[in-house]
Parts: C-alpha cells; sequence; structure tokens
C-alpha cells in the first residue's frame, strides 16, 4: 500500500470509529431503553457483501451488541436468492429482516411475508423523506442508487448530455452498458421508453432508442463490477452506470463526467425488510431503529455516494457528489414497480432475443 493509501486507509477507518462513538451517544430510544436484554439473541439478515457488509458490521451491529448483547449474522449473496428463500419458507423464515431493492418489494408484498412498518413503531422512519417510500408502509428505505451518464474526458471532448448521445459514431464499440438482468439495465430500458413516448404500458420506444446504441455497445453485462472494470481498463469510455460506481472511480482519480441524462434520473431504493414469523420482533425493532440512525445512514452515503434517504445532514464536498441528495431527490423519476414486475419476464425475453 503506498502512503497516500495507508493515510486514506487511516483516515476512513477514524471517520467509522468517530460515528460508532457518536452512535453509542446518540442511540435510539428502544435501544438505550433495553440494556442488555438482547444477549444470546442472535438475528439472521441476508446481507450485499463487501463495504456493504462491513458498514452494517460498524454503524449497526457492533452498536448493538455493545448496548443490547444482541448479535447480528449477514449471509452476503443474491437479494433475490434471499426473497425466495423467504416466501418458500413463511412459517419459518430463514432471514429476520430482508435486504433487497425497489423491484424485489412486490414480490415480498404480493407473497404476505413482509410486515409493515410505522413511524409509531421505528422511531427513525419519521426521518424519511417525502416519496422515498415507494410502498407505503412496506419496506424502509435506508439508500438510493441511481442510474447515471458516464464519460472518459480522456478520450472524450465533446460532452454527453443524454443517453441518446452513447448513438454517436465516434462512440463505436466504446460504450458499455447493463442488460436486463442488472437493475441498472431495466432503468435505461424505462428511462429510453419514456423519453421517446413510451413507459413501463408501451416499452416498445425503449427498445426502439436501445437498437440505435446498440451498435456502438462493447460490451452488455449483468454485473455491476464487471462494467466499472471495463470503464477502470478504459475499454468503454461511456455508458450507463450507477451513480455511486462513477463516484468511486472519480474519487480514485479516473478523469469521469457524471452526468445527469436529459431523459431523466430514475433509480432504486435499497430497502429493509421486517419478515413475518420472526422469533425475535423487539429485537427487530432495534435494530432498524439504529439501521436508520443519521451515523449508519450518514456513513453510507459519505462511504458510497449513494443517497440517503433521511434528512441526515452531509459535509458540503460530500452533498455535492450526489445527484439524489438534498433537494436534488425531487428529480428521481416514479416507476410503478408493481407493473415492471408484472412485465420483466417477458421484456427480458425480447432483450435477449433482439439483442443478444
Amino acid at each position: 500500500m503506498t502512503i497516500k493509501g495507508e493515510r486514506e486507509h487511516i483516515m476512513h477507518r477514524r471517520d467509522f470509529i468517530l460515528l460508532s462513538a457518536a452512535s453509542a451517544i446518540a442511540a435510539p430510544s428502544i435501544v438505550r431503553a433495553q440494556g442488555k436484554s438482547f444477549s444470546g439473541v442472535t438475528l439472521q439478515i441476508n446481507g450485499y457483501g463487501g463495504d456493504y457488509d462491513r458498514l452494517m458490521t460498524e454503524l449497526i451491529a457492533t452498536p448493538l451488541k455493545e448496548r443490547t448483547g444482541l448479535n447480528v449474522i449477514y449471509t452476503p449473496g443474491s437479494s433475490a436468492a434471499a426473497v425466495a428463500k423467504v416466501i418458500a419458507t413463511p412459517d419459518n423464515p430463514p432471514f429476520d429482516i430482508v435486504l433487497c431493492d425497489s423491484p424485489s418489494l412486490p414480490e415480498l408484498i404480493s407473497a404476505d411475508v413482509t410486515k409493515p412498518a410505522t413511524a409509531d413503531q421505528i422511531g427513525g422512519i419519521s426521518k424519511i423523506l417525502p416519496r422515498m417510500r415507494e410502498f407505503g408502509d412496506y419496506g424502509i428505505p435506508f439508500t438510493v442508487s441511481a442510474m447515471a451518464l458516464a464519460y472518459n474526458t480522456k478520450y472524450i471532448d465533446q460532452p454527453l448530455f443524454s443517453y441518446a448521445d452513447l448513438a454517436r459514431p465516434k462512440l463505436k464499440d466504446r460504450v458499455g452498458l447493463f442488460n436486463l438482468e442488472n437493475n441498472g439495465g431495466l432503468l435505461f430500458l424505462l428511462a429510453l421508453a419514456e423519453a421517446n413516448g413510451g413507459g413501463v404500458d408501451n416499452i416498445d420506444p425503449g427498445f426502439a432508442a436501445f437498437a440505435k446504441i446498440k451498435t456502438n455497445v462493447a460490451s452488455l453485462t449483468p454485473s455491476t463490477v464487471n462494467l466499472q472494470q471495463l470503464f477502470q481498463q478504459q475499454e468503454v469510455w461511456a455508458g450507463a452506470l450507477w451513480d455511486g460506481r462513477v463516484n468511486a472511480m472519480r474519487t480514485a482519480g479516473m478523469p469521469l463526467e457524471l452526468v445527469t441524462p436529459q431523459e431523466g434520473l430514475y433509480a432504486v431504493r435499497s430497502y429493509f425488510c421486517p419478515i413475518k414469523n420472526s422469533k425475535h420482533p423487539e429485537a427487530v425493532k432495534a435494530y432498524l431503529e439504529q439501521a436508520m440512525s443519521d451515523e449508519f445512514i450518514g456513513g453510507l452515503a459519505k462511504f458510497f455516494r449513494y443517497g440517503p434517504t433521511t434528512n441526515v445532514q452531509l459535509p458540503e464536498d460530500i452533498a455535492r457528489t450526489i445527484l439524489t441528495y438534498g433537494e436534488r431527490a425531487s428529480n428521481i423519476k416514479s416507476v410503478d414497480w408493481n407493473k415492471v414486475a408484472a412485465n420483466r419476464s417477458a421484456w427480458f425475453a425480447r432483450f435477449n432475443r433482439e439483442f443478444r
């Protein structure tokens, strides 16, 4: 590790230690009142892996363990798989809380395996910003991941403003995009459809617009990590990618522009979903209150630069890099995820026929 790398690592660790210390002082009321009453209790939660699980451990699980004795086990893996497991065994669910993104909520709700959560039950819910909860009282959103237009200024001197600009002849074989296995690809298709007179009820304009861009595409991938690597290796110069991933590369020194495309800002929320028939409902409440604390929501936004879902205040140098922070959150387009869930398999089959 370089001296600069060591310094940055130390700074990151210092920030999270300070955040953890602050959380001990500003503990949610339900946690302060419980002492060590959760000793011997273990919550099972699926995870996203990597830094996500590390931050959930440092800013949620560890403070809870210290104050209440509660143990938390994160099992990283596909959120779709976690949802499927809970639906398959509703009377004895493998998870007490499920983490998943917007497209999975309709499935959880229709299967009647997740419980509603209200502000009178979980204090931190009152801090959630307007329009962040897409499913009424179901699901507690904790971060916003938006699809953004990104391009490398080392190779592209004419700015890009629209997804349609990815069809420029000079970008032949230099565009990277998600396919519909990734939620980002789904949002990209919806953005193209709505920008061209269609939408969730008429996806044809989206496919037509995608076909014009496809001739420039070097890679269609389901993997966020893979698309990020293609940008880092400069095999692709432009494309649509999650805003937090673009910010990570910019922080590392890559000459990337992060643009809110003219088609609009489309995003998914990530949710904590309390599961019915959990054997530890009070421990679940304690976990969710800590999860909605400024320490966790702010720490997550600071590290990933994804948008927070609450009114947490971020430092200006962090805030200005987040496309969905503060008043800019009002730019997020609404998506009817129930209709998306009903149509997604058909769209996926068509996408594979026309673009594979």
